[in-house]
């Protein structure tokens, strides 16, 4: 409910501030691609066949800065290399990230801006018939976009550390992804 809340919020800053300021663009878009997940429980891995992520974003440019929400999901698959301390084999983990970020666009050509992002949202890790947890954190990366008339074409690169606690296991849950997505501008 917290999450839903603060992205209500992010969503109707965005909205506000878009009849406010000049040479705004305000945009929405879609984004799908692979997160190499980093797990630290040393008798686990991650099916590198689920390693996918999808999502969207919704944001508002302004002048050489943007302010975006974002919604990532992958759900990997859980293999046991041995018997340790869980008994996760066969189970599925669905991760969430909602948050904001801010993007630096320091160079911004008629179709091709470089950007860089940072920001701060809360991960979220949920097995099932194990447990669920979240956790607070910041992320970082960098992106070019290419963009044709009121269509955006993003290939971005994000790293997300995060780490939660479920059944007396810590699972750090930082990953690198590597994403292509759509924005289209209004």
């Amino acid at each position: 409910m917290k999450k839903i809340m603060i992205s209500g919020l992010v969503v109707a800053f965005l909205l506000v501030s878009a009849s406010s300021l000049q040479a705004q663009k305000l945009y929405i878009g879609v984004k799908a691609g692979y997160h190499a997940q980093d797990l630290a429980v040393p008798t686990l891995e991650f099916d590198t066949g689920t390693s996918l992520f999808y999502g969207g974003q919704i944001g508002l440019n302004f002048m050489m800065f943007a302010v975006e929400a974002t919604y990532i999901r992958s759900d990997y698959e859980i293999v046991q290399a041995a018997a340790g301390i869980v008994d996760w084999d066969g189970q599925t983990l669905a991760y969430q990230y909602v948050g904001a970020n801010v993007k630096l666009i320091p160079i911004s050509l008629a179709v091709f801006k470089l950007y860089l992002t940072g920001g701060y949202g809360t991960y979220t890790a949920d097995i099932k018939t194990v447990g669920k947890e979240s956790d607070w954190g910041l992320n970082y990366g960098a992106g070019i976009e290419l963009r044709i008339t009121k269509i955006g074409i993003l290939f971005e690169g994000k790293y997300r550390p995060g780490e939660v606690e479920i059944e007396g296991a810590t699972l750090d849950l930082g990953n690198y992804s590597f994403g292509v997505g759509i924005n289209i501008y209004f």
